[in-house]
C-alpha cells in the first residue's frame, strides 16, 4: 500500500485567523488523500530567521519526499519570487526571501526553481495571500506527482541570509550570539558541538560563558540538574549550546533576547 503524501506547513499566521484553514482547504480540494502536518504557525511575525531556524530543526524528522511549505512572507505582493527547492530527500516551497537559508547548506544535491507556471495557481491570485493562491496549490499538485521541472526554470541567485557564525577570538575563546529564545526561556546560541568540541570533551573542561555582566561556569546534562533558577549551559536537542535555567527562564533572568552577544572562554 502506497504511503499517503505528506505536506507540512510552517507559518507566522497564528491560529486566530482563517489563513491556515484556508491553505488546508485549497490543498485538500486538489488532493484529498494528502496528509497535512502543522509544524508551527507561531513563528515570530515577519521573522524570517526564526522560521528558517525552526524549519531546519524539523524537516529531517519527516519521511523522504515530504513537501514542506514555509511561509513567512513580509514581501508578499512585491517582486520577490516564489520558489521550489528540491533537496536530497525533501521538497521546500517558500518565498525567495532567505527562509530556506539553514536548509540549503544541509543538502548535498540541491535544485532551486522559480515557480512561474500559473496554470497551477488559484485564480485570481491575491496580492496579499500567496500562501493560499500559489504555495498551497503548488504543494498539492506536487503531492499528486507533478514534476518540479514543470513549475519553472532552475535559478542560482536565490536569497541566502547571512546566518551568524561563531568567531574565534583566541586559541580557546569564541564569540557567538543568541539565535533564538524558546518558550521556556532557554537562549539557544549559535555555538554548535562542532564549533567548540573541546567544551564537550570528558571530563568537561573549566570554562566561562560570559553573557552581559554574568558568568556561567557549569555545563549540565539535564535541565533538572540545575538548582531552582540557577543559570547554566547545556547542549540542547538542536545541537547548539543553550543558556538555561531550571524552570526559571534563563533569558528573563539574564535580561537578554535574540542577538545578545556571548563570549566562551575555555581554560
Amino acid at each position: 500500500m502506497a504511503r499517503r503524501p505528506i505536506i507540512t506547513l510552517l507559518t507566522d499566521f497564528g491560529s486566530a485567523d482563517y489563513y491556515v484553514g484556508t491553505m488546508k482547504g485549497v490543498i485538500l480540494g486538489i488532493n484529498p488523500d494528502v496528509q497535512i502536518v502543522d509544524i508551527t504557525h507561531e513563528v515570530i511575525p515577519h521573522d524570517i530567521l526564526d522560521a528558517a531556524f525552526t524549519l531546519a530543526q524539523t524537516y529531517r524528522t519527516y519521511p523522504t519526499r515530504t513537501i514542506h511549505v514555509a511561509v513567512v512572507d513580509p514581501g508578499v505582493g512585491t517582486e520577490r519570487r516564489p520558489i521550489l527547492a528540491a533537496g536530497d530527500n525533501h521538497y521546500f516551497i517558500a518565498p525567495d526571501n532567505g527562509v530556506l537559508s539553514f536548509v540549503y547548506p544541509q543538502q548535498e544535491r540541491l535544485t532551486v526553481r522559480e515557480i512561474k507556471s500559473e496554470h497551477y495557481f488559484r485564480s485570481p491570485v491575491s496580492q496579499t495571500f500567496h500562501a493560499r493562491d500559489i504555495f498551497a496549490p503548488v504543494a498539492a499538485y506536487l503531492s499528486k506527482g507533478l514534476e518540479p521541472y514543470q513549475l519553472g526554470e532552475e535559478i542560482t541567485d536565490y536569497v541566502r541570509l547571512q546566518i551568524p557564525k561563531p568567531q574565534a577570538v583566541g586559541a580557546k575563546s569564541f564569540r557567538g550570539v543568541v539565535l533564538k529564545v524558546d518558550r521556556f526561556g532557554n537562549a539557544i546560541t549559535n555555538l554548535g558541538r562542532s564549533d567548540v568540541p573541546a567544551l564537550f570533551a570528558a571530563p568537561t573542561p573549566r570554562f566561562k560563558l560570559k553573557v552581559g555582566d554574568r558568568e556561567i561556569t557549569r555545563l549540565l546534562h539535564a535541565y533538572a540538574e540545575g538548582a531552582p533558577e540557577e543559570v547554566f549551559a547545556i547542549l540542547g536537542s538542536s545541537g547548539y549550546l543553550e543558556i538555561a535555567a531550571n524552570r526559571g527562564g534563563a533569558a528573563k533572568l539574564l535580561g537578554i533576547t535574540r542577538g545578545a552577544e556571548i563570549l566562551l572562554e575555555i581554560s
